[in-house]
């Protein structure tokens, strides 16, 4: 359990640490000539069950508010410092409110320096505490009565402390681990030591981390001054470091994670803004974890407190990241809130349905809930949503529903859809092809980019796909070579063309997959070339010709045959692939005409050219 001491400058935060662990945190002789906590200071408690308190002393006054800031990111409870004798003071009431945007759940309130007061005095300046935590949230948080000179109270506080360490629930380990470094420092013959707070999963001796995109080594654990082989979620430990380590990294306000997280300028937030906060358009500082940024605020929607952060440099963040926001010039803290989307986007931030989402990640508590309201929006890609979250990509899917619901994969992406939304992209597709088959009753249908298929489907190529595959199985659609079109539509041919097709017909089909070329076939037909080529181009438009070559043009069945041949190869060969001279040897159709029909197949989706080889395209 950690806990961090909070409170205005010189109310006896420090002593306090002290008298319950016998621990002085003020370490430098700055602090010790001024008398005045400057760094992070950390203290440990030993307790009966083994698990010892881990204690974060943070400086009070307000030239300091960005390192006590650093020391309260991530601890399980706060201790409120108030000197009887001095009341509420001003950065008693911001460390309050930093803790309550901070999300800090537990709260004590320690009245130090009773001795110095009489009765009277002390209540009323615990009554004036008590409504001052009761109007941030805290309620009904404990009050204790203490000296640390004389020793009032401190063994009761200690007492309580030890017992609630003791009750309290521990947090899952399963997330990926994530690790907030507050300080950087060496030792000789071990080389790099950072301490910090693990927000989530747990680490070992030897683990592999993550470091700004490079691999780091975690080469010894220590907590509470003892070595360790692991440690888990919610504690405190060191870190002595190998691998990409420099004099300029790793350094606090930098995270170890054992997922690579990706990095983004742009932060999706929920922004609670103080009350009597004057907030601005300039630069101001926001607080995420134990590090400091530039920033600048943009408001989406004020009334649900959605706004996006813009930084000067990418940071790595996940869904339920809490922050702070400050004016650095005025030197008062302004806000804070929750990451939502850590992967904010630029073009239609403010689009009603991106909103929604927002707001529906605001109310969100827990993964599956998140993941439930993405589904409710549309399409949700599912590894760039388990980053987010922090969590790997089969336990993100293990949350999907077990009905109502269509993953589509291909090409590397997997992408969760439900079967209302499919539904609603095949109601507008089918829509988009009536209208076309009217406008163009001579043709069989559009391709894919006359149909606008990412924008119509609101998916990626390579899983749009998958949907029309699916379509086609279903029999709602159909498609001939690149034609897609409605499964009653039937080209209407022009007057005299259906004659001269049959005849086109009979010269191309005894050719199986080498067909003669349109010269060869205006000989045969005694026919000028220029008039054959018009009506070849408006056969393929209309579904009954292909044009595989810019010479030759084939007959769906002959295609049929082409893609057959390929197919084969593939089935036969360990590599599933083949490459030129394969399809050549196994079709006799020559090498030049070969690569022109290779080349036809990968624009057509049906192959894949990688390194030499062609794959078959899934679906």
């Amino acid at each position: 359990m950690i806990i961090a001491t909070a409170g205005h400058v010189d109310h006896g935060k420090t002593t306090l640490i002290h008298a319950l662990t016998g621990v002085d945190t003020d370490r430098l002789a700055e602090e010790k000539r001024r008398g005045l906590t400057i760094e992070l200071g950390f203290a440990w408690l030993p307790s009966e069950t083994g698990e010892p308190l881990g204690f974060i002393d943070v400086p009070g006054h307000e030239r300091f508010i960005g390192t006590m800031l650093a020391g309260v990111a991530g601890v399980d409870m706060a201790l409120l410092v108030v000197a009887a004798d001095d009341g509420v003071m001003p950065q008693t009431r911001e460390h309050l409110a930093i803790l309550q945007l901070l999300g800090v759940r537990e709260l004590g309130l320690v009245i130090s320096r009773c001795d110095l007061v009489d009765d009277a005095q002390r209540e009323r300046v615990v009554e004036q505490v008590q409504a001052l935590a009761a109007e941030a949230g805290w309620a009904n948080a404990d009050v204790w009565r203490v000296s640390s000179t004389s020793g009032q109270g401190i063994d009761a506080l200690r007492q309580a402390l030890q017992q609630q360490a003791e009750q309290r629930e521990t947090r899952p380990s399963d997330s990926p681990a994530r690790f907030m470094i507050d300080r950087r420092f060496s030792i000789a013959g071990a080389g790099c030591v950072v301490t910090g707070t693990l927000v989530s999963g747990r680490l070992q001796v030897g683990q592999k981390l993550w470091l700004h995109g490079q691999e780091v080594r975690v080469r010894s654990l220590q907590r509470a001054s003892s070595e360790v082989a692991e440690v888990h979620a919610g504690q405190r430990c060191a870190l002595n470091l190998g691998g990409a380590v420099s004099a300029d990294q790793p350094q606090r306000g930098d995270w170890l994670s054992e997922q690579v997280l990706p990095l983004s300028d742009r932060l999706d937030v929920s922004l609670t803004q103080l009350p009597e906060s004057h907030w601005h358009r300039g630069v101001l500082q926001l607080h995420l974890g134990t590090a400091i940024h530039s920033v600048r605020v943009v408001l989406l929607d004020e009334a649900a407190g959605l706004a996006q952060l813009m930084l000067e440099q990418p940071v790595s963040a996940v869904w339920g990241d809490r922050f702070i926001i400050r004016d650095p010039a005025a030197n008062t803290t302004l806000g804070g809130g929750r990451v939502l989307d850590p992967q904010g986007v630029g073009r239609g931030r403010s689009k009603p349905q991106r909103l929604a989402l927002l707001a529906a990640w605001s109310n969100a508590s827990t993964p599956s809930e998140v993941l439930a309201a993405a589904l409710q929006q549309g399409a949700v890609a599912l590894p760039e949503l388990a980053l987010k979250l922090n969590l790997p990509a089969e336990q993100l899917e293990q949350l999907l529903p077990d009905a109502g619901l269509i993953v589509l994969a291909a090409a590397g992406q997997r992408v969760a859809v439900t079967e209302p939304f499919c539904e609603a992209r095949w109601q507008h597709l089918a829509e988009r092809l009536a209208d076309w088959h009217q406008q163009h009753p001579e043709l069989l249908g559009p391709g894919e980019g006359q149909i606008g298929l990412v924008g119509c489907l609101q998916l990626p190529l390579p899983l749009a796909r998958q949907l029309l595959q699916r379509w086609q199985t279903e029999g709602r659609l159909q498609r001939t070579a690149w034609a897609l079109h409605l499964p009653e539509h039937q080209p209407q041919l022009q007057v005299g063309d259906t004659e001269l097709l049959a005849r086109v017909v009979a010269e191309l089909a005894p050719g199986g997959l080498r067909p003669p070329i349109v010269g060869e076939l205006a000989t045969a037909l005694e026919m000028e070339l220029v008039a054959l080529k018009a009506f070849l181009l408006r056969m393929q438009r209309s579904g009954e010709l292909i044009a595989v070559a810019p010479n030759r043009y084939y007959l769906p069945s002959q295609v049929e045959g082409l893609v057959a041949v390929a197919r084969q190869l593939v089935a036969d060969s360990p590599s599933g692939s083949f490459n030129a001279a394969q399809y050549r040897d196994a079709s006799g159709i020559g090498r030049n005409l070969t690569i022109q029909i290779l080349e036809y197949l990968d624009r057509a989706g049906v192959t894949r050219f990688v390194r030499e080889q062609r794959f078959l395209v899934a679906g």
